[in-house]
């Protein structure tokens, strides 16, 4: 019985380089992998914009145009607040900015699109 050998590098030889890959990218770009760490107050302003987005949605569903009047009743972390940068005027479109003076390093950027980490203003 014979063995053919193969060219194709072993799957634990490919999982081996997609990993160097993977941490040669995020040690070079460490830009264009945004997380908030384990900072209680950033993973709570993360959540919280996740909510306003999610809101928003829900309000858009509900009226088929977007409002902040779906915003009304949500609870905001001790020093947050959402500022309105942009809004259509027939309610297609919108831009909020989150920001916390627990957490002054960063800003999260909500919009139809979804939430996005932002430089902080």
């Amino acid at each position: 019985m014979t063995h053919a050998v193969s060219a194709a590098p072993s799957r634990s030889r490919r999982l081996a380089w997609f990993a160097a890959l993977a941490l040669l990218l995020t040690a070079c770009a460490p830009g264009a992998f945004p997380t908030v760490g384990t900072d209680p107050a950033a993973a709570e302003l993360r959540r919280t914009a996740d909510i306003l987005y999610h809101r928003m949605e829900l309000g858009y569903l509900e009226t088929g145009v977007y409002t902040t009047n779906a915003l009304i009743d949500v609870s905001l972390p001790e020093g947050a607040k959402w500022t309105l940068l942009d809004f259509a005027q027939d309610g297609s479109s919108y831009a909020l900015l989150l920001t916390s003076t627990r957490y002054p390093d960063a800003a999260w950027r909500i919009t139809p699109r979804g939430v996005a980490r932002a430089a902080a203003p």
